[in-house]
C-alpha cells in the first residue's frame, strides 16, 4: 500500500515519523509530512495539506492524518466522490491513542490499516462499520480479499445493512470453490440460484440478468486471442466484445489475454491489454504444440506460426484450465475462453 502521512504538530510530527518508519519496515511505501512550522528532518515540509491530499486522492493513496477529527473532515471533504474509488483515510491523534477510520474502510482498506495504526502506537482502533462491529459477513471486504468485482455496489450496500438484522443471506457460486466456510451463520451457501436471486449473492463469471442478487464477478476468463499483423486495438475489442456477449460472459470476468510470441509486440494487442487493466502473456509455438486437448487445427495456421491452432491453445495455456468457448473468428480476429480454477475463502 501507498500511504501518504501529514502531522499539524511537532509531537504529532514525531509519531508521524515513527508511523512511517514502522510501516516502511512492513513493506509499505510511505512518505511522511509535516507543517512547516516544525522542522523535522524525516518529514516533509507543507504549508497548504489540500495540494498533497488531492493527489493522494487521484493516486488513490492511503491517508493517515494525525490530527483532529474536525481538521481531517473538512480537509478531505472536496475530493470525496464514490466507495468505490475514494483514498482511504485514517485519523490519529497526535498520542496515538486513537486510530479512526473515516474512509473506504473496507474496499480501501482504512479499517486494517487503522488497526496498523493502533497495533504501531499501542493505541485504539475505533472501527465503526456494523458488520465489523457485530463480527458479520461483509461482502464488500469478501470481494476485495477474493479479487472479485463488484458489479452492483447499492446491492452491496443493503446486503450488508441486513446482516446485522440477522437475515439470511443465500450464496450461490458458479465455477468456484471453497476454501472454507463463513463463519457468519446468516451466510448460507446453496445450490440453487433462484434462492440467490431473491436478495442474495451470486459469483459468476455469467452474466447475471437484472435481478434482486448481489453479482460477484471472478476474474478467471483467459481470452486466447489471433490476429493479423497490423489489426487495430479496435479491431480486437470489437471481436472479444462480440465473443464474451455471444456466450454470457461478463468482459469483468476476463483476466487476461494470451498469445503466440509471435504477437508480444502486436501494437493492437498490447493497447488492448492495456487500455482494459489485463495482463498480455505469449508462448512460443513448442509450448502452445505441448498443450493437451481437442482444437480447431489448421494448416494454414500452422504453415504461419508452427502450430495448428493459436488462440484456443494459448487461452488453456494461459488459464491452466478449461476450454469454455472454441475459436470464434470475427473481423480477422479470433478469439478463444478458457475458465480457470478459482478459490475463494472466508476471513
Amino acid at each position: 500500500m501507498e500511504i501518504i502521512a501529514a502531522a499539524y504538530t511537532r509531537q504529532g510530527g514525531e509519531l508521524c515519523a515513527h508511523l512511517i518508519e514502522e510501516l516502511s519496515e512492513r513493506g509499505h511505501a510511505c512518505k511522511g509530512y509535516i507543517f512547516a512550522r516544525y522542522e523535522n528532518s524525516r518529514l516533509l515540509p507543507f504549508d497548504d495539506l489540500e495540494p498533497i491530499i488531492g493527489g493522494a486522492f487521484e493516486k488513490r493513496q492511503a491517508l493517515i492524518l494525525i490530527c483532529a477529527m474536525g481538521i481531517a473532515v473538512r480537509k478531505i471533504s472536496g475530493f470525496i466522490k464514490s466507495k468505490t474509488t475514494d483514498s482511504p483515510v485514517v485519523v490519529v491523534d497526535e498520542t496515538g491513542h486513537f486510530c479512526i477510520p473515516v474512509l473506504s474502510g473496507h474496499l480501501g482498506g482504512a479499517n486494517a490499516l487503522g488497526r496498523l495504526c493502533a497495533e504501531i502506537t499501542g493505541g485504539v482502533p475505533v472501527i465503526t462499520t456494523a458488520t465489523d462491529l457485530h463480527g458479520r459477513f461483509a461482502p464488500d471486504m469478501f470481494a476485495k480479499s477474493n479479487g472479485l468485482v463488484i458489479a452492483d455496489m447499492a446491492a452491496a450496500k443493503r446486503i450488508a445493512a441486513d446482516l446485522p438484522e440477522q437475515k439470511r443471506i443465500y450464496m450461490y457460486a458458479e465455477g468456484v470453490s471453497f476454501a472454507n466456510r463463513p463463519s457468519d451463520e446468516s451466510v448460507i451457501i446453496t445450490d440453487d440460484i433462484e434462492r440467490a436471486r431473491a436478495g442474495g449473492i451470486i459469483i459468476s463469471a455469467r452474466t447475471v440478468e437484472s435481478c434482486g442478487a448481489l453479482w460477484l464477478i471472478p476474474r478467471q476468463v483467459t481470452l486466447g486471442i489471433g490476429c493479423r499483423r497490423g489489426t487495430p486495438k479496435e479491431q480486437i475489442a470489437s471481436a472479444a466484445a462480440y465473443v464474451l456477449t455471444e456466450n454470457g460472459l461478463s468482459f469483468a470476468a476476463v483476466k487476461q489475454i494470451c498469445s503466440i510470441d509471435l504477437k508480444k509486440d502486436e501494437k493492437g494487442l498490447v493497447e488492448f491489454a492495456a487500455e482494459n487493466g489485463l495482463i498480455f502473456r505469449t508462448f512460443d509455438s513448442a509450448a502452445l504444440a505441448a498443450v493437451e486437448g481437442d482444437f480447431c487445427g489448421s494448416e494454414f495456421v500452422r504453415g504461419a506460426t508452427g502450430v495448428d491452432n493459436v488462440c484456443e491453445r494459448s487461452a488453456v495455456a494461459g488459464s491452466g484450465g478449461a476450454l469454455i468457448v472454441r475459436k470464434t473468428v470475427r473481423e480477422h480476429v479470433t478469439v478463444a475462453a478458457a475458465l480457470s480454477e478459482a478459490e475463494l475463502y472466508f476471513d
